[in-house]
C-alpha cells in the first residue's frame, strides 16, 4: 500500500490496537517483519518504508536540505491515516534508530493520535555522534554500493556476526541497502541532532537500549534521560544487545515491550454511542442475536411478532411461486415453492413494491412486516406491497433466497404490467435486493426496476470495516452474530461472495435511496456501497439519522421512521433523468 508516496504493509488483527513501526537508516519495512509476526494475532501492524527507503519515493532536492523533517512529514500522513482507521483513533508508534527519531518528531507533532511510543535505541544523537556520522557519509554510501554489488556475500558475513537475528530479516537488511536513496545517504543524516525532543514528549514512552559498543544510548544515555525528569518516559537496558536490540535479544525485547503495551498500549474504551431516547426501549426489548442457535432465533421472533397484523382496510393475498406447480413459470424442477405475501388497499394500485424482510438471512417472515408494509402502500404512492417468504439458510444457502426474490420480481412485473416497479429491503433484505438485481443483470432477461430503497444493507461477508471493529458488540447486531449468519448463508467456506464491489455490480443498480445507522457494524459497508454507486454514475441518496442503530430505522410510531418515510417520498418524487435500471442489459 502507499500514501503520499510512502509505501507500507498492513497485517494482523486489531484486537488490542494498531502498531505503526518505523525502521532504521538504510533498512526497510521488510527488516521489521519479525515484529509483525510477533504481534499480528492481536494487533494490526503497519510496517512503513520511510521516505527514500524501500519502495517509497526518493527525496526531492528541497527535502534533502532537512531530510529528517522531510521523513517525519511524509510518514506522519501514514500515522494519521492509520489512527483514523483504528477503533480508538490512536496508534502505538514504534521506531528503531532513525525510525525512533522520526517517531519522536511525529509524537510531538500529533500527540493526540499516539497511544504510546516505543523507541529502540533511537538515533537522537549527541554532538559527537552527529559529527561522526556526518563526517563518514561517504563511507556509508560506499557500503551500500558494496552490499548491492555482492548481496550474497554480504548476507553471509552478516549471519556470521549477528547470529541471533530472526532468519526472515537477514535478506531484508540487504534488500534495504539496494533500495535506499543514495543522495540521502550522502547527507550523513542518520537521526536527529540532540535529545531535547525527549523533554517535550507527552505520551507514554518506553526507550529500549543495549550495552554493546555500537549503541547510541546505553547507560550514559539512560542517565541523561533521567535528568530530563519527563514522567512520561521510562527506559530499559537489555544486556548483550547491540544497536539492533530487538534482533539481538528478541525474547527479552518482546517481553519488556509486551509489559509496556499491557500497561499503556491497550486501546481505551470507545465512547458510548449516542442513542435517540425514543429508540432506547428497542435495545432493552431485543433479545440476544444468537445466530448459532438459529432455530431459537426463529422461535423468539414468532413469540414477539406473531400478533402483527396489517392495517385496517388492507387486504392480504398469498401467491405461491416456485416449484413445478407454482404461478412462476421461471422455476425449474430443482426449485422449491415459496409464498409471496401481497398487501394492497382498496384503491387501484399505482405502483408495485417488492419488500424484502431482514433477519440475517437465517430468520424472519413476511407476515412479521405486515404493519410496516401497510404503511409502505401509502409511502410508495398507493402501491401493492409484496413480501416474499424466501427460503432461509442454513437449510437453503446462497443463492436460494436471492433466487426467490428474482422470481418474485418476474411475477410482479407480469401481474402488474405498466406500473412502476420498486424494491424495498431492510438489512439482509437489502442485501438480497442487491443480489437479486445482480442475478437479473447477469441473465439479461429483466425485469426493469425503477428505484430501490435500502435500509442498513447487509452486503459484505468479510466484515473488515472499521464499523465492525467499533460496534463489534452491537447494539443489537454483533460481529459474532454476523459471522455465524454469513457462514450459514454462504454454505461452503470457499463460496464466492454474492456481492463483489465491481463497477459492473454497481452499474446494475437503479436509482438508489440508502440509509445507514451511525451505531451499526453494517454502517461502513453501506456507505462504501453508496460511494460505489455514485462512482458508477448511478443516482444515489445516502442518509444517516442521528441516534439510530441496527434494527431501529422502521420502528412504528417513532419520529425516526416518520423522517425516513418522508425522505423516501421525496426520493420517489425527485425527477431522475438517467439511470442504470435496464437490468436486462450487460452493464460492462
Amino acid at each position: 500500500m502507499a500514501s503520499h508516496g510512502i509505501s507500507y504493509s498492513v497485517s494482523g488483527c486489531e484486537v488490542k490496537g494498531v502498531i505503526v513501526a518505523l525502521h532504521g537508516v538504510t533498512d526497510n519495512a521488510a527488516s521489521l517483519s519479525d515484529l509483525a509476526r510477533q504481534w499480528k494475532d492481536e494487533w494490526k501492524v503497519y510496517l512503513v518504508d520511510t521516505l527514500g527507503h524501500g519502495l517509497s519515493r526518493s527525496f526531492d532536492d528541497t527535502e534533502l536540505a532537512d531530510p529528517l523533517r522531510a521523513i517525519a512529514a511524509a510518514v506522519r500522513s501514514v500515522v494519521i491515516e492509520a489512527a483514523r482507521q483504528s477503533v480508538s483513533r490512536k496508534v502505538v508508534l514504534m521506531g528503531h534508530s532513525l525510525g525512533g527519531a522520526v517517531a519522536c518528531a511525529i509524537a510531538n507533532d500529533v500527540p493526540e493520535v499516539i497511544q504510546a511510543l516505543v523507541l529502540e535505541d533511537p538515533a537522537l544523537l549527541t554532538e559527537g555522534q552527529w559529527e561522526l556520522y556526518r563526517g563518514s557519509a561517504g563511507d556509508l554510501v560506499k557500503r551500500q554500493e558494496l552490499v548491492t554489488d555482492r548481496v550474497g556475500e554480504a548476507i553471509t558475513e552478516l549471519m556470521k556476526v549477528y547470529t541471533a537475528w530472526p532468519a526472515s530479516e537477514y535478506g531484508a537488511w540487504a534488500q534495504g541497502k539496494t533500495q535506499v536513496d543514495r543522495r540521502f545517504v550522502a547527507t550523513g543524516v542518520v537521526g536527529m541532532r540532540g535529545r531535547e525532543v525527549l523533554a517535550g514528549l507527552s505520551v507514554p514512552t518506553l526507550l529500549v537500549t543495549g550495552d554493546q559498543s555500537d549503541v547510541l544510548f546505553g547507560r550514559e544515555g539512560q542517565s541523561e534521560l533521567e535528568s530530563l525528569g519527563n514522567p512520561h518516559i521510562s527506559s530499559v537496558l537489555i544486556s548483550d544487545a547491540s544497536h539492533t536490540v530487538r534482533r539481538d535479544q528478541s525474547e527479552e525485547f518482546y517481553r519488556v515491550v509486551g509489559e509496556f503495551l499491557r500497561r499503556y498500549g491497550q486501546r481505551p474504551l470507545s465512547p458510548t454511542p449516542y442513542i435517540a431516547a425514543e429508540l432506547q426501549p428497542v435495545i432493552d426489548a431485543t433479545p440476544e442475536q444468537n445466530a448459532e442457535d438459529y432455530l431459537a432465533m426463529r422461535r423468539r421472533g414468532e413469540e414477539l411478532l406473531a400478533d402483527v397484523r396489517p392495517a385496517d382496510g388492507v387486504t392480504v393475498e398469498e401467491v405461491h411461486l416456485g416449484g413445478q406447480t407454482g404461478d412462476d413459470r421461471q422455476a425449474d424442477s430443482s426449485d422449491e415453492a415459496f409464498t409471496l405475501r401481497c398487501l394492497r388497499s382498496g384503491a387501484e394500485p399505482r405502483a408495485v413494491v417488492l419488500s424484502i424482510h431482514g433477519g440475517g438471512y437465517i430468520a424472519g417472515a413476511a407476515r412479521y412486516d405486515d404493519a410496516r408494509n401497510s404503511e409502505l402502500i401509502e409511502v410508495f404512492g398507493g402501491a401493492v406491497v409484496a413480501s416474499p417468504d424466501y427460503r432461509l439458510s442454513p437449510e437453503w444457502p446462497w443463492p436460494a433466497a436471492a433466487t426467490d426474490c428474482v422470481r418474485s420480481l418476474h411475477y410482479l412485473s407480469r401481474a402488474y404490467p405498466g406500473l412502476p416497479l420498486y424494491i424495498y429491503g431492510d438489512s439482509a433484505g437489502a442485501g438480497l435486493a442487491q443480489q437479486a438485481l445482480a442475478i437479473i443483470a447477469a441473465s439479461g432477461q429483466g425485469p426493469d426496476v425503477d428505484r430501490i430503497v435500502l435500509l442498513e444493507p447487509c452486503l459484505e461477508p468479510g466484515m473488515v470495516t472499521r464499523s465492525f471493529d467499533t460496534y463489534r458488540d452491537g447494539p443489537i447486531w454483533t460481529l459474532e452474530a454476523s459471522s455465524v449468519a454469513w457462514r450459514h448463508y454462504m454454505g461452503a467456506s470457499d463460496a464466492v461472495p454474492p456481492y463483489v464491489p465491481s463497477r459492473a455490480a454497481a452499474s446494475a443498480m437503479p436509482p438508489t435511496f440508502l440509509v445507514v445507522n451511525p451505531a451499526d457494524p453494517l454502517r461502513d459497508e453501506g456507505m462504501r456501497f453508496a460511494q460505489d454507486l455514485a462512482d458508477a454514475g448511478v443516482a444515489v441518496e445516502l442518509h444517516m439519522y442521528s441516534g439510530t442503530f441496527h434494527g431501529a430505522l422502521s420502528v412504528p410510531g417513532t419520529s425516526t421512521w416518520e423522517r425516513a418515510k418522508d425522505d423516501i417520498r421525496a426520493f420517489l418524487a425527485t425527477p431522475i433523468t438517467s439511470s442504470h435500471s435496464s437490468l436486462g442489459k450487460d452493464p460492462s
